[in-house]
């Protein structure tokens, strides 16, 4: 007599619905992933739109405290508001 292989158990049910909630529970985080990652993307976007905006406005307010600041500008208003230079013995230096 001759000893024919035996035939392996086929696997269990409980196996394949092991197997089954991996895979799906691998592929939903695959998905959270991307998605929080798109949304970082988009914030970061955003906050790059924010930068230019602001430094834009920085650049604008610098002009215009400058244009307000200049030496002229202050020159020509100073007999609205009774300003002049100041008089000998005014002005005192100390040692």
């Amino acid at each position: 007599m001759s000893s024919r292989a035996r035939p392996s158990n086929p696997p269990s049910a409980l196996v394949a619905g092991i197997l089954m909630v991996a895979i799906a529970a691998v592929g939903f985080v695959t998905l959270m992933i991307r998605l929080e990652t798109t949304r970082e993307g988009y914030r970061l976007s955003a906050l790059r739109d924010e930068i230019v905006r602001l430094e834009d406005e920085n650049r604008t307010l610098r002009l215009k405290a400058a244009e307000l600041s200049s030496h002229e500008r202050l020159r020509a208003l100073a007999p609205r508001y009774h300003l002049a230079p100041p008089a000998n013995g005014q002005v005192v230096i100390v040692p």
